[in-house]
C-alpha cells in the first residue's frame, strides 16, 4: 500500500505536525488527514490551530488546501461527523 505524509499547517504555512499514513489511495489518505485536522482543532489553542493541510507521496505534493476551502468542500459535515 502507498505511504503518504499529511502535514498540518499553521497560519504562516509552517508544519505544526505531520501524520504518516499508509492508505489504499489518495482519497483514503485525505480522509485520515481530515480526521486528524478535526481532532486537533477541537481542543487546540489559537497558536496550535490547523489552518491548512497538504498531502505528499515521497517528494510529490498531491494535495494542499486552506481550512476555509476545506469547510466549503465538506459542507454541513464540518465540524461534526
Amino acid at each position: 500500500m502507498p505511504e503518504y505524509r499529511c502535514n498540518m499547517l499553521d497560519q504562516r504555512g509552517d508544519v505544526l505536525f505531520p501524520a504518516d499514513v499508509v492508505a489504499e489511495d489518495l482519497e483514503a489518505a485525505l480522509r485520515h488527514a481530515f480526521d486528524a485536522l478535526r481532532k486537533s482543532n477541537q481542543a487546540a489553542s489559537l497558536s496550535k490551530r490547523v489552518y491548512a493541510l497538504e498531502v505528499w507521496a515521497g517528494t510529490s505534493k498531491l494535495f494542499t488546501r486552506e481550512l476555509g476551502a476545506l469547510v466549503d468542500a465538506m459542507g454541513e459535515r464540518w465540524p461534526a461527523r
